[in-house]
């Protein structure tokens, strides 16, 4: 049979059709197609066919590394949890913030909390990792150091976790940045540029700290908290952005029940059409399979609905009024 034909056993007004709409191609280069075509009809009639099937024409078992990208590797977080890797395009997401740090490519997270920002981090950089906690209250000396007191009634220098991370070349978390005023977050920018260095003006004998390899700042946002501010100039020193959401596939991996996860999916639907202003996170999922356990379905879902801002519990409580099939009120005592 020859590949006209081998197309006209697809259907018999193929050819036909064809033909009309490329009717310019000659016969040999519809022939040509037609059989590429049927070539690849073959294969996709063969992998739906039932019965046996040859050791060629077999699924092969999953690749090790999909696997992988699938949530199965896990590595130690510094309390002693697990932190399961997700997929970044085709990589291991750890591996991927490690490999940006050996390259000098900063990393910026954003995401609401609880989403794994956090984890992901400290599950790349283990023990070596300094984290700086952000908020409108920040200051240099938060980062930088200052002088305390000692016991004696002096005063003596201490270095704050950016100076500590430089010197000793360690990976710098700064979680919450945005919450941080930009005129403060400017201090670091000398140590992110070409420059890589920082003069201690609140200390002159402390000099000029220049950063040693292996010294990286990764940061960590909520865009949606009020007070966030993240200037042109900051970004800029940010080669790497990226977005962390909730892995729900993960989180019926890790044992949270399908329905919550189904709710939990809905308000998330509902929080980016802003009728909400807040979903569950991976945090809250892996809360309620752990209370679930101890006291029991009713009272994780009245918990978890009482966790939501009160100005959202109407729709929140009707989300899980209709996943869970029966009235749901936040927990009260």
């Amino acid at each position: 049979m020859d590949n006209f034909a081998s197309i006209e056993a697809l259907h018999p007004k193929l050819p036909t059709l064809l033909s009309a709409v490329i009717g310019q191609f000659t016969h040999a280069d519809l022939s040509a197609y037609a059989g590429e075509f049927s070539n690849k009809a073959s294969l996709v009639r063969g992998r739906g066919a039932q019965g046996a099937a040859s050791d060629e024409d077999k699924t092969p078992e999953a690749d090790p590394e999909v696997a992988i990208l699938s949530g199965e590797k896990k590595y130690a977080r510094p309390n002693g949890q697990d932190y399961f890797t997700r997929k970044w395009g085709q990589h291991d997401d750890v591996e991927v913030i490690r490999t940006a740090r050996e390259n000098q490519q900063f990393v910026l997270l954003y995401g609401a909390p609880g989403c794994g920002k956090t984890a992901l981090v400290e599950a790349a950089f283990g023990e070596d990792l300094f984290t700086i906690l952000g908020s409108g209250d920040t200051e240099v000396s938060d980062l930088v150091g200052g002088y305390v007191q000692t016991p004696s009634g002096g005063f003596l220098w201490e270095d704050g976790a950016l100076l500590k991370a430089a010197e000793q070349g360690k990976p710098l978390l700064i979680d919450e940045v945005g919450l941080i005023d930009p005129k403060v977050l400017s201090i670091v920018y000398g140590l992110m540029d070409g420059r890589r260095e920082y003069t201690v003006t609140a200390n002159p004998e402390r000099g000029t700290v220049k950063a040693k390899d292996g010294f990286y700042v990764v940061a960590a946002t909520n865009p949606n908290a009020p007070g966030v501010r993240l200037s042109e100039a900051l970004l800029s020193r940010f080669t790497i952005h990226v977005e962390m959401t909730t892995d729900w596939s993960l989180a019926k991996k890790l044992g949270v029940p399908a329905l919550i996860v189904t709710a939990s999916q809905n308000l998330a639907k509902k929080q980016s059409s802003n009728e909400v202003s807040w979903s569950p996170q991976f945090r809250e999922l892996l809360a309620f399979r752990d209370l679930e356990k101890v006291f029991g379905t009713k009272w994780a879902i009245a918990n978890l609905l009482a966790s939501a801002p009160e100005i959202d519990r109407p729709v929140v409580s009707d989300v899980l009024s209709r996943t869970f099939g029966e009235a749901i009120l936040p927990a009260r005592i």
